[in-house]
């Protein structure tokens, strides 16, 4: 917001509180308060020196912000003080203290100084003289809105900046700043956002990319899709999430692509009045970048760098022991009377690591058999004992490298006119290089069979191999203009240009041993097994012998593919306030977003079938054990260039696939323009504030595809429109002196994925000659859903705000909220699938749908705890910060053929979140450990199948830091990210008992310095 109600205007109680630190602050050295300058160090010059200045007469509460500009110092008054008096102005060279008395004259207001806060005070104010001046009571201070952002060093400090933006918001809101992300081993701004009460995070979802790091927030209960993603208040293209599941990418911003050094704070809008984009069922996430007004003097520079180690690295081709990253931002301000600033930053990371994975299959995750061991379709059919289809081992090796580059310049031609602008360039690459072995029986009788393990005399083992680089990047340009015609009025411009993209070039390979002469999997006796599912890790026990025979391994395919996706968005929008810092004011806008989205996808692949080619030329047994496998199996390797040698040795009797279906069946272009309005009010009397309005969305939709009919592709066109209407209310109160209660209600809307709307249909075999077999499995069909309809949520929420006494420093909140969701959008699959004039029974088929309703409901509790020092004198060094949001959903999806399903939670929400983070503060040194706990979560829902359902399994992450200040600005840092290399597991089955996959997450180890000048 625009207005001193958001994040910028600060409760008075609280300001009290920090001045009430800041005066200690010369007894606790680790405690430091930078408020309008950089630093206390910065600060104190600029009183001593002469400063020039340049305030205009006129009235006193926005000379007061022109004078905070020209000194460096943060000006702190209640506003009754200030309301209806003037000044005469003045201009020139002069000290601080001077200035002030020429500032103050005729006002019947006088200066005190609290080390680099300025207080404005009645000068009849009395003042007990048995101690050293103070400021007037807690309860009634308030800041003049500054004209650079309140910056906060120090833990306690960084924690207390966060307590009052959640306080002085309009709405329920929580706030972390950039001092506090890099207070904890959080390399992007996902890992910091799964700190913020009732906020998880998810990792790419399908089984082909990477999973050991978070790409999006979850904001209660709700998928990065419904989530609106916005840098300095203004929308940003985005690739969106990767899906080989989908073979596409979902809407939603992709936030592992910005590191945390680029932002200066996040904060996390939980309520919704109508100047917000009303596309985030789920929550608002705000990303704010340093300004060239930042600083306090002339220059300011803020610089990080570390070396990293990850505990996994791969032991089968080298990758580099260390890792690490940089950071600069400098900014300058320059000119006539300090009125222009200008700004460049620039940060880069790097770090190779390894990880581990065990798993069941893609789909169909279980096979049954009847009890004399005949393998049956129907589960209602068979013996009742469940056995995984695939005992399947990946060794993934990540080479992931990120770079960025950042400019902003800002003016104040006037003291009634601002303009900004900023440009960035964000570049991730990350490479992605596979191993892996999958064994299975196929159609197999079993025989032996108990409730725990039974033993099949066929079966067949797969020898994979993927590498490739994803290249993801994102250009923006911002600008911004804010006017003050009048003292009652402002008027803000402004605009974006970005643009994403998304490059996946990578190439994959196969061997399998069990194949008859025309390359089917068809299993041979060789490499029968014994199974074990006694514990959570499944096991198949192939001989050892056959197993390292590579000249058993046939080859099956080589594919050549690429996914490439291009995102514009593109806006402007224009907003006016009347009064709104006022009893009763009013403001208007409008918004126009335009947004294209395109996607392609290629697969070249060929076959050699009844080649007496084999893994014996291409491929390797390693030293490297199977980490689950009980019979103590080795890695087996592929050589790809010895693979791909093979290819080309062998070109002339290859059979290549048609790739006209691959070329065109996923392609697509989604072309989206949003046109809003909206208009509200406020209202303000004593302890009660109001804001009340409506937002009107007419969206235009036409989206471009590909559908097959009998052999023919032809292009489809498909469009829509849609205009909501989206009223909001909001009530604060304030009941006691530290108690406020909140009371919203909100309507507002989810649009559907891009590829949802994409009238497509794409059917993928696993292996080429399963087409054609009724039977067959890994048959996986993906559709579209041109009829499809964006989800419409009303929403409730109640909070309530206690803040703590001065000795704790600190707020403990309770908010509740509830989401009545109507048409919940969740990607259906369903078994069997017609294609070609063939029933594929077996075939897993993905297609977005409406459900029929939807809501969750919530619960969040969050405590911050400045220092424990009321419990006992000892512990004053320590404080806390804890949260724990309790989550309850409810779905109800339609079955085809069948009543309807009820589940108890959304595709995506956990059950609950927990967070407790403990810091020391003594002298030089903080210490600070955090634990971040997620409950069970729905990770993908089959509707007519709920036995296969799957489950992220709860999740623990422990991390640390340890910084020593060497000087002023000046840290040394060590810090540990998930120090028990907790693993990333997904479950399914009766009661999710069942493993689906078990991805490990390497332990990470920094070391590096940090400084802050000016």
């Amino acid at each position: 917001m625009a207005w001193l109600s958001r994040a910028d205007r600060m409760s008075q109680r609280t300001l009290g509180r920090m001045l009430g630190q800041l005066r200690s602050s010369a007894t606790r050295p680790g405690m430091v308060l930078v408020a309008g300058a950089m630093a206390a160090a910065a600060a104190a010059p600029a009183q001593a020196r002469d400063v020039s200045f340049a305030v205009p007469a006129g009235p006193l509460s926005g000379a007061i912000a022109a004078f905070s500009r020209d000194s460096g110092m943060q000006i702190i008054a209640r506003p009754e003080v200030l309301r209806g008096k003037r000044t005469r102005g003045l201009s020139g060279r002069m000290s601080v203290e001077r200035a002030l008395q020429l500032l103050l004259r005729g006002t019947g207001l006088e200066s005190q100084r609290r080390g680099v806060v300025i207080l404005i005070v009645e000068s009849t104010a009395p003042v007990r003289r048995s101690q050293p001046p103070a400021p007037p009571p807690a309860a009634r201070i308030a800041p003049v809105q500054d004209t650079r952002p309140l910056i906060v060093t120090g833990q306690r400090m960084a924690n207390q900046f966060s307590v009052e933006t959640k306080v002085s918001a309009v709405g329920i809101v929580d706030a972390v700043t950039g001092d506090d992300m890099r207070r904890l081993p959080d390399s992007t701004v996902v890992d910091a956002l799964r700190r913020i009460p009732g906020i998880s995070v998810v990792a790419i979802a399908d089984d082909e990319h990477p999973r050991d790091v978070p790409i999006a927030p979850v904001v209660r209960g709700l998928t990065q899709a419904y989530n609106n993603i916005t840098l300095n208040g203004l929308p940003i293209a985005s690739i969106g999430v990767p899906d080989a599941i989908s073979n596409s990418a979902s809407r939603g911003g992709r936030m592992d692509l910005l590191p945390a050094s680029a932002i200066s704070r996040l904060t996390v809008i939980k309520t919704f009045t109508p100047e917000l984009d009303a596309n985030a069922i789920g929550g608002a996430i705000d990303m704010e970048t340093l300004m060239p007004f930042s600083g306090s003097g002339d220059s300011f520079l803020v610089a990080e760098a570390r070396l990293s180690e990850a505990s996994q690295r791969s032991a089968i081709s080298p990758q580099s022991p260390f890792g690490g990253n940089a950071s600069i931002t400098a900014g300058h301000v320059f000119g006539p009377d300090r009125r222009f600033g200008v700004l460049l930053a620039a940060d880069v990371q790097k770090l190779d690591n390894s990880s581990d994975v065990h798993g069941n299959a893609d789909g169909n995750f279980f096979t049954y058999y009847t009890a004399d061991g005949q393998r049956v379709s129907d589960f209602a059919r068979s013996n009742g004992i469940l056995v995984p289809r695939e005992d399947k081992s990946w060794y993934n090796e990540s080479t992931r490298r990120r770079w960025g580059l950042r400019a902003a310049v800002e003016a104040r031609p006037s003291d009634r006119l601002s303009l900004a602008a900023l440009a960035g360039l964000y570049r991730f690459d990350d490479g992605f290089t596979r191993n892996e072995i999958v064994i299975s029986a196929n159609d197999a009788a079993v025989a032996e069979q108990t409730a725990t393990s039974g033993r099949f005399e066929r079966g067949s083992v797969q020898v994979g191999y993927r590498d490739g680089v994803t290249r993801s990047a994102v250009r923006l340009l911002q600008v911004s203009a804010e006017w003050e015609p009048s003292p009652r009025d402002r008027i803000s411009l402004s605009g974006s240009l970005s643009q994403a993209s998304l490059d996946e070039p990578y190439r994959m390979a196969k061997y399998t041993a069990g194949t008859d002469g025309e390359g089917e999997v068809v299993g041979s006796p060789a490499f029968g097994f014994a199974y074990d599912t006694s514990g959570f890790h499944h096991s198949f026990a192939v001989a050892p012998e056959a197993y390292s025979d590579l000249a058993a391994y046939a080859p099956t395919y080589w594919r050549n593919r690429s996914r490439m996706a291009r995102s514009r968005a593109d806006a402007a929008r224009a907003d006016w306030q009347h009064n709104m810092e006022g009893s009763l004011g009013f403001a208007a806008g409008l918004a126009w977003k335009a947004t294209r989205y395109t996607y392609a996808f290629e697969n070249d692949e060929y076959r050699l079938p009844g080649t007496s080619a084999s893994l014996g030329t291409a491929g390797a047994v390693r030293d490297v054990l199977r980490r689950w496998n009980r019979s103590a199996l080795p890695l087996i390797v592929i050589d790809p260039a010895a693979a791909w040698q093979m290819l080309e040795d062998n070109f002339a009797s290859a059979i290549r696939t048609d790739p006209t279906d691959d070329r065109v069946r996923d392609n697509f272009s989604h072309r989206e323009r949003t046109l809003a309005g909206y208009a509200m009010a406020r209202y303000q009397h004593e302890g009660l504030e109001l804001i009340g309005g409506v937002r009107a969305e007419q969206t235009w939709a036409q989206t471009l595809a590909n559908r097959k009919l009998l052999s023919r592709w032809e292009p489809l066109d498909t469009r829509s429109d849609y205009l909501e209407l989206l009223p909001s209310l909001l009530a604060n109160v304030q009941l006691a002196e530290a108690l406020k209660l909140r009371a919203a209600y909100s309507r507002t809307m989810g649009r559907p994925g891009f590829e949802a709307y994409a009238p497509r249909q794409s059917v993928r075999f696993a292996v080429g000659d399963d087409e054609g077999d009724p039977d067959a499995l890994g048959v996986t069909v993906m559709l579209g859903n041109p009829e499809i309809r964006p989800r419409i949520s009303d929403n409730f929420d109640l909070s309530l705000e206690w803040e703590l006494p001065r000795a704790a420093g600190g707020l403990v909140s309770l908010a509740l909220f509830r989401k009545n969701i109507a048409d919940e959008i969740f990607d259906a699959v369903t078994s069997g699938y017609a294609f070609g004039g063939v029933f594929y029974r077996k075939a897993t088929v993905t297609r977005p749908e409406n459900a029929s309703k939807a809501s969750v409901s919530g619960l969040e509790l969050g405590v911050s705890v400045a220092s424990l020092e009321l419990l006992a004198a000892p512990l004053e060094p320590f404080g806390l910060s804890a949260n724990w949001t309790l989550l309850r959903g409810a779905l109800e999806v339609p079955v085809p053929g069948g009543p309807v399903r009820e589940l108890d939670r959304l595709v995506g929400q956990p059950s609950q979140i927990r967070n407790l983070s403990v810091y020391y503060t003594r002298a030089r040194l903080e210490l600070r450990a955090a634990m971040n706990w997620t409950g069970r979560a729905l990770r993908r829902l089959q509707v007519d199948n709920p036995m296969e359902d799957v489950y992220w399994a709860p999740r623990r992450q422990i991390d640390m830091q340890a910084r020593y200040r060497l000087a002023d600005g000046v840290s040394l840092v060590l810090e540990v990210a998930n120090l028990t290399e907790e693993r990333l597991e997904s479950v399914t089955g009766p009661a999710q008992t069942w493993l689906k996959d078990s991805y490990s997450v390497p332990r990470t180890v920094s070391l590096g310095v940090s400084a802050k000048i000016g």
